[in-house]
C-alpha cells in the first residue's frame, strides 16, 4: 500500500472509530483465515473488542462439519445482531456457503461464502464509506497465507498449507463448502515461517483441510517439515489422514523430535472395516494398526489421538463392539467422540439409519471408555518432569501444553505466556494433567 493512501483509509477509520467483533467457530483453518481478515484491515488500525462490547463490524466465521455446527452458528448470528444492534453483521465461512438465504433471514447484513473470501476486505470496506482499491486481497485461489492481525499472542502460530478436499467420503460435507484441494508452495510457508519466528511465536501449527494431501513441496509434508526445522521454532501437525501418513512423514518426525512435536492426530471414525469401506474411508484397521505400531516405533515419546463417529448408517451392535475393542487395542492418549448426524446432499445420508437413541447410547459408551483411556494414558505420568509451553496464564495459574499435547494446569512463580518451562506433574484432573513447576536441575550433580 502507497503512504499517501495508507494515510487516507487510516484517517477515514479513525473518522469511524471502528470497533470489530471477530467470531470464529469451528477448525485451525477458519482460525487462520480470520486471522487472515484482520491483518488486511490492519490499515485501519482497527480496536478488536468482545462480541458484546459493542462492535461496528462484526465478522461470524462458521462451521459446517456437524449439524451441531451449524446450529450453534445460527445462535451466534441471533447473538450477534441482539448484542450490536446497529453493526455491520457479515458471515462468512462453510455455512455460508450452504446456507446463505437463511443466515442473511437471521440478521446476517452480508454473506460472503468461502469461495468469494477475498473479497471480504472489500465488502467491509465499502459499506463503511472507506477506500477499497487500496487494500490488496490475496488471490482467492489461497485464502490466509501471510496476514496476521487478531491471533497476536505470540505463542502458537497456526500456519495454513493447505485447503480444500478431494477425498469425498459418504457423511461428509467439506468438499462441497472447501472445494478442490489447493497447496501452498513451500517457499511461501518458509518466508511466513520465519516472520513469525522474528515476531517472537514459539510454535508453529502447520494445517490445513486434508493437510497430508498436501503438495507444495516435492515431498509433500515430510520435506516441508525439513525445510521449517531451520528456522528454529517448534512445529506441530494439526490433523491428519491416516493413509496420507507414510513411512517418511514418520522418519522425519522421529528425527526432529520432540522438536518436532511427537504427537499424531490420526482419525479413525470406525474400528469396523465394512464400515469404513462404506463410508469411503481408503484405509483399514489393520493398515490403521500397523501405522500406529511404527509411529511409537519411530517417534520418541509418540502419543496418538483420533476421533471416533458413533451410530454411522448401517452400523450393527457387532461393529460398534469392534470399535469399542479396537480403541483399547490402539490406546490412544485422547478420543472425541461425535454422534453421527445425516447431512443432506451426503451419500451416507440415503443409507439406512441407526436409530437416534441407539447412536446417542453408543456415544456415551464410546466416550466413557474415552475417559478410562486416558486415564491410564495420563497416571503413568505422576511424578514424572516434563516440559510445558504455557499459552495463557490467568489469576495466577497458567495452562499450556506438552510435546506431545497433554493438557497442563500449572503453578508456580512468574509463569508467562509464551514460557517453555519444566514441570513435574501431580495429578490427573480428568483431561488434565495438574502440574508444578520444576526446580531447575543442577548441572553439577
Amino acid at each position: 500500500m502507497q503512504p499517501r493512501a495508507l494515510t487516507e483509509v487510516r484517517a477515514a477509520a479513525r473518522m469511524v472509530r471502528m470497533r470489530i467483533a471477530v467470531r470464529t467457530l469451528g477448525c485451525k483453518v477458519n482460525q487462520v483465515e480470520s486471522d487472515a481478515l484482520v491483518g488486511m484491515l490492519a490499515a485501519l488500525e482497527p480496536e478488536v473488542v468482545a462480541l458484546e462490547e459493542g462492535a461496528d463490524l462484526v465478522v461470524i466465521n462458521t462451521c459446517s462439519v456437524t449439524t451441531t455446527a451449524e446450529s450453534t452458528a445460527r445462535k451466534e448470528i441471533r447473538r450477534a445482531r441482539r448484542a450490536n444492534p446497529d453493526a455491520f453483521v457479515v458471515v462468512t465461512g462453510c455455512y455460508a456457503e450452504l446456507a446463505p438465504e437463511q443466515i442473511a433471514e437471521l440478521g446476517a447484513d452480508a454473506v460472503v461464502p468461502n469461495r468469494s473470501k477475498a473479497e471480504l476486505p472489500r465488502v467491509i470496506l465499502e459499506h463503511f464509506g472507506l477506500p477499497a482499491d487500496p487494500v490488496t486481497a490475496p488471490p482467492n485461489e489461497f485464502w490466509g497465507a501471510g496476514e496476521r492481525g487478531l491471533y497476536s499472542d505470540r505463542v502458537r502460530a497456526f500456519v495454513k498449507i493447505q485447503d480444500g478436499c478431494n477425498a469425498g467420503c459418504a457423511y461428509c460435507i467439506i468438499p462441497r463448502t472447501r472445494g478442490r484441494e489447493r497447496h501452498r508452495d513451500w517457499r511461501s510457508v518458509l518466508e511466513e515461517a520465519e516472520a513469525l519466528a522474528a515476531a517472537g511465536y514459539r510454535e508453529l501449527v502447520l494445517t490445513g483441510v486434508r493437510l497430508g494431501s498436501y503438495a507444495g513441496h516435492p515431498r509433500g509434508v515430510a520435506g516441508l517439515l525439513e525445510e521449517l526445522a531451520a528456522v528454529g521454532v517448534p512445529l506441530r501437525l494439526s490433523s491428519i489422514e491416516p493413509e496420507d501418513t507414510g513411512p517418511e512423514l514418520l522418519e522425519v518426525i522421529g528425527r526432529y523430535a520432540p522438536f518436532v512435536r511427537p504427537h499424531l492426530h490420526l482419525s479413525l471414525q470406525t474400528g469396523a472395516d465394512r464400515l469404513l469401506a462404506l463410508m469411503g474411508r481408503r484405509y483399514d484397521t489393520a493398515y490403521y494398526r500397523e501405522l500406529v505400531a511404527a509411529a511409537r516405533a519411530r517417534i520418541p515419546g509418540f502419543a496418538l489421538t483420533t476421533d471416533v463417529i458413533a451410530g454411522l448408517p448401517t452400523e450393527t451392535e457387532d461393529e460398534h463392539r469392534a470399535t469399542l475393542a479396537f480403541l483399547r487395542e490402539v490406546h490412544p492418549s485422547r478420543v472425541h467422540v461425535f454422534t453421527y448426524t445425516p447431512r443432506p446432499g451426503t451419500r451416507a445420508a440415503r443409507l439406512p439409519q441407526v436409530p437416534h437413541a441407539e447412536r446417542k447410547r453408543r456415544t456415551h459408551e464410546l466416550i466413557a471408555l474415552a475417559g478410562e483411556l486416558a486415564e491410564a494414558r495420563m497416571r503413568p505420568l505422576l511424578g514424572r518432569r516434563t516440559a510445558v509451553l504455557v499459552e495463557r496464564v490467568r489469576s495466577g495459574v497458567a495452562y499450556g501444553h506438552t510435546p506431545d499435547y497433554y493438557e497442563v494446569e500449572l503453578r508456580g512463580e512468574g509463569l508467562a505466556a509464551g514460557e517453555e518451562v519444566q514441570a513435574v506433574i501431580e495429578r490427573v484432573e480428568g483431561y488434565t494433567l495438574a502440574a508444578r513447576r520444576a526446580e531447575p536441575v543442577d548441572s553439577r550433580a
